[in-house]
């Protein structure tokens, strides 16, 4: 046999091995797939339960008591989200490398730190009767699934790894990583952090804008002053690796989301309608399952986390509500001056050096190992610095806290709010029945910061819930000295001294985690309200809008007209701006000179539409700039590309109302209006020039010459990516989908968010559609991004998706005929009976 041959002959028994094994694995994973009709008998049930599953695999659950709702509840969500709900309350507790090895011990620190086990404990010891038995009772429906199953879903096969009992302090694990899901400033200070310690205190704040209406933080910047921003990079360490890493397991730190509310005089049919889109990251599985609850003292339909035992937003057949972040800043970094006395770390704090607090956390590594490490606090709150340090990985790590070199720490003080209440307050959302009990229930919601947008049939309203934190002095916004005390918190706000707003006379309500509020407003909410466009088009369509339908409001969910995209044709093409690019251009070498003229043909008002439609030329010119523009401006200071500081920038650019943005539609006074590279200084206008010339040529180089082969969705793509589908090439096509063409961008209704000037994949997208419309016998329709069920091998882990690319949504009926219609699987859970016990 020649030489050619026998490489061919061995390239294919390797081939037919990878593939031999694939399938082996595959039908292994597909025994965790379980029936959805017949008879199961359970232990811990009081009477039947009838689960009837619909074509899409969504559940709808009765039961005649509580007890009982909540058990199957348990035992539907270790179903369909087991690994997750397993992954998210183990992450919380930072106890990944448990499963995974010493590569998590980075985020396990960092979460271990942050010290949620105790006050978790506390608000388990002061739940009501009604709250703590729909929380054992979960736990006891998760329990049962899990006992009654040998074969688990692939991760639990992959990891070699089976989940130990399902606690009722679990599933407020799973509570408090929403919320810190919630809460974002500390990351956007500690990006701050970066970006100031290579351009310094006077440049930052040009960084981190708030509205164009509002001063630039410079104030806020000054708090550091006397703090070398050198420093700054060693304090902050390895918060890159860290946050990448939580974002890998949880949609944390980047904001979006839409919901609004008609009022009936608004409706075809005189009656109010609901809507809500939460955005979140690019999960595989998605953030949210569905479900309808039903007893005959609780029901609600609508979206879930896995791992609570209630609907979250959805529907209870008299109440709709739907959520956005309301972008508070409950959370605040103090920087403390430390010192070592009698070999124990102290900190200054009004001229007195206190000795840190300190507890030992121990680690259980994969494979037997087991690390102790010291976590250090201060008033102000747990020095997350240690966490973040440059550290080695085990088997080096030490016992004691890192050296890090550096005579600073790093507090972080996070409101967490009451725990306990606020499951209480999500229960009861399930009771209410009319928009006056929402709001109360609303208002009890303490650790969850939201603009709640709420109705019935003949009400509206919007409310904003969580308990704020009240500073002595400043905003905030960005970090602050600790050792004087000057910036500390006083207390909380009262959740009934939040934002409310109902019936307002224009008949609508709206909001996208934009400014809600004035902008002198206290105090103050944010300082990181996200930018205004969605919320602008929202408010553009259904401010005129009269006889509105469901369809109205699908299509204006889907909606992908680019406010942004309009403003910047306003400065390309009009008044002053136009002319001084016009020359800029002019000035420029020919060649570039041409590419730019082309970008302009491209994005001219005549050609472009503005939309950001995946098929479109325009589109993918537009994001081209978009990118480029971001470069041209902020690269050559904050770079290079990978840097901390530039990734950093990118970071917080996705987080809340840009630099970018704000640079291109504004701060013609800006010192950023500069390539440092070159010799001579540019002005705003040659950098936008030479953005549009590099548009043409990231085109030509990522599609080819051939213009008409130019479409947004050939650079900008979906791709959901299972956390083992990135490092098991053998298995990414069973776990990850796409890439899938995608459309829309950071400023459409129909989000998806790029990161500019980084990549053109789609880093956060509308997680669920909800619709609820009291003017049809069935009001309430929901869709999610892809499926049902975590599980991959079931055909419910991407079978919605076409409808939700195509921006189509499904029923989610309370009629008994209709029910009966879509929900054509019947499984019914018994109980022992006591002979059999």
């Amino acid at each position: 046999m020649k030489r050619g041959q026998i490489i061919l002959l061995a390239a294919v028994i390797l081939v037919a091995a990878f593939f031999g094994l694939k399938k082996q694995l595959i039908q292994q994973f597909d025994r965790s797939l379980d029936r959805t009709r017949g008879t199961v008998t359970l232990r811990g049930l009081r009477d039947d339960v009838t689960i009837r599953t619909d074509p899409y695999g969504v559940p709808r659950i009765e039961a005649s008591n509580e007890h009982d709702l909540f058990f199957a509840t348990g035992w539907v969500s270790a179903r369909d989200r087991l690994w997750q709900m397993t992954a998210m309350k183990m992450a919380m507790e930072g106890r990944l490398s448990e499963i995974a090895g010493g590569e998590f011990m980075k985020i396990d620190l960092f979460m271990r730190t942050l010290g949620v086990a105790a006050p978790l404990e506390e608000a388990l010891g002061k739940l009501d009767p009604r709250s703590l038995d729909m929380l054992e009772s979960f736990s006891n429906g998760v329990n049962a699934y899990v006992d009654s199953h040998g074969n688990l879903p692939a991760e639990f096969f992959l990891a070699a790894y089976r989940p130990e009992p399902w606690r009722p302090i679990d599933s407020l694990y799973v509570l408090a990583m929403l919320s810190m899901n919630l809460s974002f400033n500390f990351i956007e200070e500690l990006d701050y952090l970066n970006m100031a310690s290579k351009v310094g205190y006077e440049k930052a704040p040009w960084l981190v804008p708030i509205y164009p209406d509002e001063e630039l933080p410079f104030e806020e910047g000054k708090k550091l002053g006397e703090i070398e921003p050198l420093e700054l990079n060693t304090l902050a360490g390895d918060w890159g690796a860290v946050r990448e890493g939580l974002r890998d397991i949880l949609s944390m730190g980047v904001p979006a989301s839409n919901n609004w509310a008609l009022a009936g005089s608004k409706a075809k049919g005189g009656r109010a309608i609901v809507c809500n889109d939460t955005h979140l990251g690019l999960l595989m599985p998605n953030v949210w399952f569905m479900m309808h609850q039903k007893c005959p003292t609780y029901e609600a339909a609508g979206v879930a986390a896995a791992g609570l035992p209630l609907v979250a937003l959805g529907f209870n057949g008299r109440v709709a509500w739907g959520a956005t972040m309301v972008m508070a800043d409950n959370q605040d970094i103090f920087l403390e001056k430390l010192t070592v006395k009698d070999g124990r770390t102290h900190y200054l704090y009004r001229d007195e050096w206190v000795p840190v607090t300190e507890r030992e956390e121990r680690f259980k590594i994969r494979g037997g190992k087991t690390l102790t490490r010291v976590v250090r606090s201060t008033v102000h709150g747990p020095l997350i610095n240690d966490a973040l340090a440059m550290m080695p990985l085990p088997p080096e790590m030490p016992v004691q806290p890192l050296p890090v070199k550096t005579k600073y720490g790093l507090a972080l003080s996070w409101g967490i709010g009451d725990t306990a209440a606020t499951i209480r307050a999500f229960r009861t959302m399930g009771d209410s029945r009319d928009a006056t009990g929402a709001r109360q229930a609303i208002l009890g919601m303490e650790s969850w910061f939201l603009n709640i947008v709420y109705g019935d049939a003949d009400s509206i309203a919007w409310q904003v819930s969580g308990s704020l934190p009240l500073r002595k002095k400043g905003e905030g916004m960005l970090p602050s000295p600790g050792w004087t005390g000057d910036y500390d918190w006083t207390g909380y706000r009262s959740p009934e001294l939040n934002p409310h707003r109902e019936n307002p006379p224009e008949g609508y309500l709206a909001t996208a985690n934009n400014r809600t509020v004035e902008k002198d407003y206290r105090p103050r909410i944010s300082s990181s309200w996200y930018n205004p466009e969605r919320d602008e088009r929202i408010r553009q369509v259904i401010g005129p809008m009269l006889d509105a339908t469901s369809e109205d409001m699908l299509r204006l969910q889907f909606d992908r007209l680019s406010l942004m995209a309009v403003k910047t044709q306003e400065l390309l093409f009009r008044g002053e701006s136009g002319k001084q690019i016009a020359a800029a251009i002019a000035g420029a070498a020919k060649e570039k000179a041409d590419d730019a003229r082309e970008a302009l043909e491209f994005l001219k008002p005549g050609r472009f539409n503005a939309v950001m439609e995946r098929d479109s030329a325009s589109a993918a010119v537009f994001g081209a700039f978009m990118h480029s523009v971001t470069r041209g401006i902020f690269l050559d200071e904050l770079g290079p590309e990978g840097s901390i500081a530039w990734e950093g920038f990118c970071d917080v650019s996705m987080m809340s109302y840009s630099a970018i943005q704000d640079h291109i539609l504004g701060r013609e006074d800006s010192p950023f209006w500069d390539d440092i590279k070159t010799p001579a200084r540019e002005t705003k206008w040659q950098i936008i020039a030479g953005a549009l010339h590099d548009a043409i040529v990231l085109c030509e180089k990522e599609m080819g010459n051939r213009r008409s082969s130019w479409k947004w969705g050939r650079l900008f793509t979906y791709h959901w990516e299972h956390d083992l589908g990135k490092g098991l090439p053998l298995l990414k096509h069973y776990f990850n989908r796409g890439p899938i063409p995608a459309g829309g961008d950071s400023h459409t209704v129909n989000v998806a968010t790029p990161s500019w000037g980084k990549d053109f994949s789609v880093h956060v997208i509308p997680a669920m559609r909800l619709v609820v419309n009291f003017n049809l016998p069935e009001p309430a329709m929901l869709v999610l991004p892809h499926g049902q069920s975590g599980n991959p091998s079931s055909p419910h882990y991407d079978d919605m998706l076409d409808l939700w690319l195509d921006g189509k949504t499904r029923p989610l009926p309370f009629g008994k005929e209709a029910i009966e219609k879509q929900y054509v699987d019947v499984m019914v859970l018994k109980p022992e009976s006591a002979v059999d016990r």
